[in-house]
This record gives structure tokens, sequence and C-alpha cells, in this order.
């Protein structure tokens, strides 16, 4: 590795740390040291995040629909565990059985949307137990953007980003780039003259 490409890689590991520890680093330090492409890559990436943040606000009405009963579910579901630890064992154990009921149905109009649309897959946190051990909101699937202290996360909401880990991201490409030779064109020709320049004034 050459000496221009040792200072870069020494900048960008700064811009990683600085990253990494919640600091504010501007787009013109960025663009300095990732170049306009990769700047531009960074930019689309962020975009494509705002995206995935306006998808996740609106999902389709199938979940909806799923995440409805879901909730209908949950709350019998703790009803009956607050007449249990009342010892109001007849009534618990009625709403038990109902709250099963509904978990059998809520599973079944799960593999009816996912067999017309196996897309919406990406919604759920996981896969419903194939044979149904624990009929409770904790072993169902949960939507994944509900606050339900059962989300287990994945899914769609895996893909999401803040900006400061779409930087990050961008700056560790740049520093894996470094280690594979690449046949140079005329923008990454300029790109290294600019940096040039950049290094002496620095000196």
């Amino acid at each position: 590795m050459d000496k221009l490409s040792e200072k870069k890689r020494a900048k960008l590991n700064e811009l990683k740390r600085k990253l990494l520890d919640g600091q504010h680093v501007q787009n013109r330090q960025l663009k300095t040291w990732l170049g306009d492409d990769a700047l531009k890559e960074m930019e689309d990436d962020w975009e494509s995040q705002k995206s995935i943040r306006d998808d996740l606000a609106s999902p389709p009405a199938q979940i909806e629909e799923y995440k409805k009963r879901l909730q209908k579910l949950t709350l019998l579901h703790s009803r009956a565990e607050h007449y249990s630890h009342k010892k109001r064992n007849a009534a618990a154990e009625d709403m038990y059985h109902q709250s099963e009921a509904l978990a059998e149905e809520l599973i079944e109009y799960m593999h009816e949307i996912l067999q017309t649309d196996q897309s919406l897959q990406i919604w759920f946190d996981r896969l419903p137990d194939e044979n149904h051990r624990g009929l409770t909101p904790a072993s169902l699937p949960q939507v994944i953007n509900s606050r339900s202290r059962y989300n287990q996360g994945g899914g769609f909401s895996s893909a999401k980003q803040s900006k400061q880990e779409v930087k990050i991201g961008a700056v560790e490409q740049a520093i894996s780039a470094l280690d594979e030779p690449q046949v140079m064109d005329d923008d990454t020709a300029a790109h290294i003259a600019r940096m040039r320049s950049v290094l002496k004034r620095q000196e």
C-alpha cells in the first residue's frame, strides 16, 4: 500500500471512530475521503432508508387486520392471567380457551394471507410454530413495527438503518476497497489528484 492509501486509510478509520462514537461527520468531509461517486451512493442509500421508513409506517391492510386481531387476543389473554392471579379459576380457564381459539384462527389467517402474497412475510418477526406449541401472545408472530414486548425484530425492519449507520457503512466500504486492487479510470485518477492536493495542504 502506497503512502497516499495509508493516509487515506488512517483518515477513514478516524471518521469511522467518530461515527461509531456518535459524533457528527459532515458530508463535505465524507466527500473529501470517499469521493463523489461513493458519496452519491451513500445519499442514495439514505433515500432508500427513508422509503423503508415510509413503508413501515403504512402496513398493508392484511397486516393491519392481523395486528388488530392479535391485539384483541393479547387483551383477552391478559385478562385470563389477571383472573388466574385472583384465584377466579373458572373465569380464567374460560378466557384462556377463548384466547387459544383466537390464536388458532389467527394462525390460519396468517397462512391464508401468506399463501396469497408471500411478500407479506417480511412484515412478521417469525413464522408460526408448525406444531402449534403455545397459543399465547408470546409464542405468536408479531408485526415488526409493533411495540409489543414479544416482538423479536427481523423481517422488513432489519433492513432499517439510521443515517449514522449508513455513513458508517459507506466508510467501511471505502476502507475495504483499499484492499482490492482496481483498474484506475479517469474519475479515480482525478479523485486521487484532489486527495494529493488536500494531503499536501495538511502537511
